[in-house]
């Protein structure tokens, strides 16, 4: 009867720490590694000299500009359908929290075409893989775009990616993580 008491309270207590754990941050490395999938930018500087040093870069490297609101501290690119090169095909969100500008990325490939229209499948920029695949090619175009805040140090984490690969793309653009 006792181990079944002291089962329950184990089981107490660990319902009271998942939900805790669930609410700490990624843990971050100084170097991209494993399946890095977001990167973590710190920097002094103020949130209308990044969102500008961001969308500087993110223009003149062929990217649409889709989002840009400074008192949320938010930028995102846009994807176009008919998107022929990467940056036309892949959105990056950039977003100001307690920790620093939180970058991650979502790309595009195309698929054969259903009913008149191109199927899509969205996939997470990750730092895994061959050069030349398009998740760690993606994943080096968001370093980049993360190299251009001003002042900035890069750290990179893995965070758990909301949609797969069954997911519409319209709605797996629209997730944030």
């Amino acid at each position: 009867m006792r181990s079944y008491a002291t089962i329950a309270a184990i089981g107490g207590l660990l319902s009271w720490a998942l939900p805790a754990a669930a609410q700490q941050p990624a843990p971050t490395a100084t170097t991209p590694g494993g399946r890095a999938n977001f990167i973590l930018v710190q920097t002094a500087a103020r949130p209308d000299s990044v969102l500008a040093g961001l969308r500087l870069y993110l223009k003149n490297n062929g990217f649409v500009l889709d989002t840009l609101d400074q008192v949320r501290g938010l930028l995102t690119t846009r994807v176009l359908e008919e998107g022929e090169i990467l940056p036309e095909q892949m959105k990056i969100r950039a977003l100001r929290g307690a920790g620093g500008w939180k970058l991650t990325g979502v790309y595009l490939i195309g698929g054969p075409q259903l009913r008149g229209f191109a199927a899509f499948t969205a996939f997470p920029a990750t730092f895994f893989g061959l050069n030349d695949a398009p998740a760690k090619m993606t994943f080096r175009l968001l370093e980049a775009a993360a190299q251009a805040i001003p002042g900035g140090t890069l750290r990179y984490g893995r965070a758990k990616v909301p949609f797969g690969a069954f997911t519409k793309w319209q709605d797996a653009l629209k997730m944030p993580w």
